[in-house]
C-alpha cells in the first residue's frame, strides 16, 4: 500500500513539473469548451458520423502528435470528463468568463493567468469539424517566425452595403468594372478554425493579430462552422459524403491494383 502511495504520490509530482516547467518555446493546444450554449443546447457534445465535436478536435490534435500539452478550458464538469477521456488536460474555467456575451480573447487571458508558464499556444474551434492535420503543420511552421497565425479561406464573392442614406453600395469591386474570377486574388476569409498567438500578443496587445502575422490558407469546403442545428445536419451529411467518396476511391484503387 505504502509503494502504491508513493508511486503516486510521484507520478503526480511529476506530472505536475512537467507542466510548470515546460519549454517557453513550445506551443500548447487549446480548445475553449464552455457547457452554455444560446444557438445549440451542449453544442460542444453534439456528434457528427457519431463522434462529439469536441471528440472529433481532439482526436485530430491526438493523432498530429504535434502538440504535448492539449488542453480544454471549460466550466462543465461533464465537458471535462469527456476532455479526459481524449488524453486532454482541463482547465475548469472561472464562470465569470464563461457567460454568453464573454469573447474568445477574455477566456484565452484568464487560461493565460492560470498558466504562467505558456507563452505559446494555439486555440482550436471545435465547432470547425474539418480541422487537418496538414493545416495544423502550415500554421506551426509559420508560427516559428511570426508572431500569430489564423486560418482563412478564399473568397471571389462581390459584396455590398447599404450606406447612411439607405443607397446600396458596393464595397470590394467597381460596378463599372466587375472583376472575373480569373482577374483577381479574392479577398481572404477569417474561418475561425484556429489562431496560433504568443502571450504577449494577447496580453498587452489585447488581440490575436498584428502586423506580424500569417494566415493558413485552407479549402473552401473545409471552412464550415456549426453555430445552428441546421448546421448540424448539414454537417452530418458532408462527413457522410467524404467518407463515401475516400471509401468509393479506396475501393477503385484496390481494383486497379490486383488488375
Amino acid at each position: 500500500m505504502y509503494l502504491l502511495q508513493l508511486f503516486l504520490l510521484t507520478y503526480v509530482l511529476g506530472f505536475s513539473m512537467s507542466i510548470n516547467y515546460c519549454s517557453a518555446d513550445e506551443t500548447h493546444a487549446l480548445i475553449l469548451a464552455r457547457g452554455g450554449s444560446r444557438g445549440i443546447s451542449n453544442k460542444n457534445l453534439r456528434e457528427v458520423n457519431g463522434i462529439s465535436l469536441l471528440g472529433r478536435t481532439l482526436t485530430v490534435l491526438n493523432e498530429s502528435r504535434l502538440f504535448e500539452y492539449i488542453w480544454v478550458s471549460t466550466d462543465s464538469e461533464l465537458i471535462a470528463n469527456v476532455a479526459r477521456k481524449f488524453g486532454a488536460l482541463v482547465h475548469m474555467r472561472d464562470p465569470l468568463s464563461a457567460q454568453d456575451n464573454t469573447s474568445s480573447l477574455e477566456s484565452v487571458n484568464e487560461f493565460l493567468q492560470a498558466h504562467e508558464t505558456v507563452n505559446r499556444f494555439a486555440l482550436f474551434q471545435c465547432t470547425s469539424i474539418f480541422l487537418k492535420d496538414s493545416y495544423i503543420r502550415q500554421a506551426l511552421r509559420r508560427f516559428e517566425t511570426k508572431d500569430c497565425v489564423f486560418a482563412a479561406t478564399r473568397s471571389y464573392k462581390l459584396r455590398w452595403m447599404f450606406d447612411a442614406d439607405g443607397r446600396i453600395v458596393p464595397l470590394n469591386f467597381n460596378p463599372k468594372r466587375r472583376p472575373r474570377r480569373q482577374d483577381w486574388t479574392g479577398e481572404l476569409i477569417e474561418t475561425g478554425m484556429f489562431y496560433f498567438a504568443t502571450r504577449s500578443l494577447v496580453e498587452y496587445e489585447h488581440r490575436f493579430q498584428n502586423d506580424k502575422c500569417d494566415v493558413v490558407e485552407i479549402d473552401a469546403a473545409d471552412a464550415m462552422e456549426i453555430d445552428t442545428c441546421t448546421d448540424l445536419l448539414l454537417a452530418e451529411c458532408l462527413v457522410q459524403s467524404k467518407l463515401e467518396e475516400a471509401n468509393g476511391n479506396k475501393c477503385a484503387n484496390m481494383i486497379e491494383n490486383n488488375n
